[in-house]
């Protein structure tokens, strides 16, 4: 046992022992344990990366990592740190005209752009974007061209929507999806409607 009490009718003690009571079991109470538990929790985006501390930059760093030549390493592990730890990534794929939807964890969809990349290059490149900031959260719309290289003329377009939070220190994406003209959907006409630009 923390504490063994044994029967004191000796008045002067027993002043002096019950504060310290109190004081004891304030410092060992479930709340003040729960809030010291709280603090040791790492924050919510994960650790510290200067990529992440704006959000004008946090996106344009993603095309650059999943972009490269045929069998390049990429810097999968920044792809995972500029995402939430429970961040989803679902991409909408097309068969036969139909949506073909997945939802997929960071290291699920690394591993599906090692198996889609590992004998072509790609590179992604942001054409317009959009930023919807209310207060901790913000959504971006990005419009991109997708090519086999640098000097290729791009083979597709789409639009990406993320979705980020801040969790005071950083931002990080919780969440992105993503169509394209694969679908057969009218990709400029929405790029004009969104960013009123082709």
């Amino acid at each position: 046992m923390l504490f063994s009490f044994k029967p004191c009718f000796c008045a002067p003690k027993l002043v002096i022992a019950l504060p310290l009571l109190v004081i004891m079991l304030n410092l060992f109470s479930p709340v003040r344990a729960q809030a010291a538990v709280v603090l040791e929790e790492p924050h919510f985006c994960g650790p510290y990366r200067s990529e992440a501390e704006t959000l004008p930059d946090i996106v344009p760093t993603l095309y650059e990592v999943v972009s490269g030549t045929p069998g390049e390493e990429r810097n999968w592990q920044l792809l995972h740190e500029l995402f939430a730890p429970s961040a989803t990534i679902t991409p909408l794929f097309h068969r036969e005209g139909m949506p073909d939807i997945s939802v997929l964890t960071t290291s699920e969809f690394v591993e599906l752009n090692k198996l889609l990349f590992k004998d072509v290059g790609f590179y992604e490149t942001e054409i317009h974007s959009q930023t919807i900031q209310v207060g901790h959260m913000a959504t971006v719309i990005s419009a991109y061209e997708s090519r086999e290289a640098p000097d290729k003329p791009a083979y597709s377009r789409g639009i990406n929507t993320f979705q980020l939070v801040n969790d005071g220190r950083r931002w990080c994406v919780i969440s992105v999806t993503w169509d394209s003209d694969k679908g057969g959907h009218d990709i400029a006409g929405s790029i004009a409607e969104v960013f009123g630009k082709e």
